[in-house]
């Protein structure tokens, strides 16, 4: 019988949450993971099910961290999704801010049964936006719409490469 998986929530460096099904064994799980080298700190949070680790990249690695808890919990690991793209610059900062932009895709698509996603409605939005701006009078300055135009794109031409 397949044991019931776990699912990594948040995974960027230094901080791993990962949401246990109902059937995983917790007894102990804190101490544990509390007691591996390089874990900084660990809570269990029974309302969400989850246990957050922050621990220093340098010593351990997330991998390493839910190794031991899927063997404490006697859980599964949940299959990793097609990984988004991460900029090649090594930007830690590029990197979250890609990694929060495609979570917030992806759960869009599947509310909206994938009619929507941030690649058509944020287009969308800004054309609209400029489309009021335009029918309310004199065509007036946009400098910060503009910028916003500008970085939209830039952002996605520099750091989504191999993105469909």
């Amino acid at each position: 019988m397949p044991r019931e998986q776990l699912a990594i929530v948040q995974d960027i460096p230094g901080r791993l949450r990962v949401r246990l099904p109902a059937t995983a064994r917790i007894t102990d799980l804190e101490v544990t993971v509390s007691q591996l080298s390089g874990v900084a700190s660990c809570r269990w949070s029974p309302r969400t099910r989850s246990l957050l680790t922050t621990y220093r990249s340098g010593e351990i690695e997330a991998e390493a961290i839910v190794d031991a808890i899927v063997e404490q919990a006697d859980v599964d690991t949940a299959p990793a999704p097609d990984a988004p793209a991460i900029p090649d610059n090594g930007s830690p900062v590029a990197a979250a801010l890609v990694k929060t932009v495609t979570g917030m895709d992806h759960r869009l698509g599947r509310v909206s049964g994938g009619v929507f996603t941030l690649g058509v409605l944020v287009p969308l939005a800004l054309a609209l936006w400029a489309m009021r701006d335009l029918t309310r009078g004199p065509i007036r300055a946009l400098p910060w719409s503009t910028a916003l135009w500008y970085a939209h794109g830039l952002f996605r031409d520099y750091n989504l490469h191999g993105r469909d």
